[in-house]
């Protein structure tokens, strides 16, 4: 008889749940990336991991200004 069990999925890197968060139109600071990052996924990722994982990113792809209302707040994006 063959054993018709699955493995289970393998986690997400820190890298690949700020990519699947930030790809997309919306921006996001850091702090509700790392809300998200605890929400959706369950996992705790500081402000500073996030920030080195996105500069991991492709430069091409990344977007990052100022948020409106503030001075020293940036945000965040990935072009899909």
């Amino acid at each position: 008889m063959e054993n018709n069990l699955t493995q289970p999925a393998k986690p997400l890197t820190q890298r690949e749940r700020l990519a699947k968060i930030i790809t997309g139109s919306r921006y996001w600071t850091l702090f509700e990336i790392q809300q998200e990052c605890l929400t959706r996924f369950g996992s705790y990722d500081s402000e500073t991991a996030l920030s080195a994982r996105f500069r991991d990113m492709p430069l091409d792809k990344r977007c990052k200004r100022i948020r409106y209302g503030t001075k020293h707040t940036f945000e965040y994006r990935l072009e899909a």
